[in-house]
């Protein structure tokens, strides 16, 4: 019988890595000692978990199947920190995942709204789009702001809004182009928005094919980029609500794309248990037009 949780996270810790000699530098132990728990582990369960290789380590099909249940057991961990914590307290802030777009650029305004709705002080927590409805399944959140629409019967999802993606330059270049003409502009690119590039081979244009000046994380960053770098001419895909601002302004530039328009939905997404909570979040939800 395994009691001893320690070799659970090395073991864990060597699959982050990649790495025997890695793992123990993160760990914060000796590379002898790191072996030595791997083999007891191994002893314990009478079965090889990994085998190491030139490049880095290999699991072995039983090494698969043990990492999956310490992924189980890891959720079980947080759940379980978490449910501790709230018992510290008497009121239990209402914990909101959203990606860093949705949590900088919306949440942030609306906070004592989305407060009074719920009756509970709220917990923001910025995930990557791609760890939202795991954190909510782990009931890591009670509400998780997520940029597409999910199928999961364990959830409920609501439409909460729409945005507008527009094509901008930080110089007064064109006002009105052609689908193919961006090929001839220089791109400051957000990473993240890798539903773009699907969209753009739809209608013809080779994303491989675009030029790509900068790659960033993130809308939020990409506009920052694009109102304080002059050295060249550049456009990016961003946001309207984000900008509309330094368009009045004249710092950034909007170029119309002849029959293409791009909107992407946001939704927000609770466990069937929390479908009261939801129902209340939900409530200021035409305080969301964007």
């Amino acid at each position: 019988m395994i009691n001893d949780f320690s070799k659970f996270y090395t073991f864990m810790e060597i699959v982050k890595e990649r790495s025997f000699s890695k793992a123990s530098r993160a760990l914060g132990i000796s590379q002898p000692a790191v072996t030595l728990q791997i083999k007891k582990l191994e002893e314990m369960l009478q079965t090889t978990l990994i085998m190491r290789k030139k490049n880095g380590i290999v699991l072995t099909r039983e090494g698969e199947k043990f990492h999956k249940l310490c992924l189980q057991f890891e959720g079980a961990m947080f759940r379980f920190k978490d449910e501790i914590s709230r018992i510290k307290t008497d009121k239990v802030p209402l914990v909101i995942a959203a990606t860093q777009l949705v949590a900088e650029a919306v949440l942030s305004m609306m906070l004592d709204k989305i407060s009074q709705s719920v009756g509970s002080e709220l917990d923001i927590r910025i995930k990557e789009q791609n760890e939202l409805i795991p954190f909510l399944k782990d009931r890591r959140s009670d509400i998780a702001i997520i940029l597409e629409q999910s199928l999961d019967s364990s959830l409920l999802v609501k439409k909460l809004f729409d945005y507008e993606l527009i094509l901008v330059s930080n110089r007064k270049i064109a006002e009105n182009i052609k689908l193919e003409q961006l090929l001839g502009f220089r791109f400051i690119k957000d990473r993240t928005h890798t539903y773009l590039d699907d969209v753009l081979q739809k209608h013809g244009v080779d994303e491989g094919k675009i030029d790509v000046a900068y790659s960033l994380d993130g809308s939020i960053m990409v506009c920052r980029a694009m109102t304080t770098n002059n050295a060249d001419t550049y456009v990016a895909f961003v946001p309207r609500f984000l900008i509309e601002d330094k368009l009045k302004e004249g710092k950034l530039f909007e170029i119309n794309v002849a029959k293409f328009k791009l909107t992407r939905s946001v939704y927000a997404a609770a466990l069937k248990e929390n479908e009261e909570v939801l129902r209340k979040f939900l409530s200021v939800k035409s305080y969301f037009a964007v």
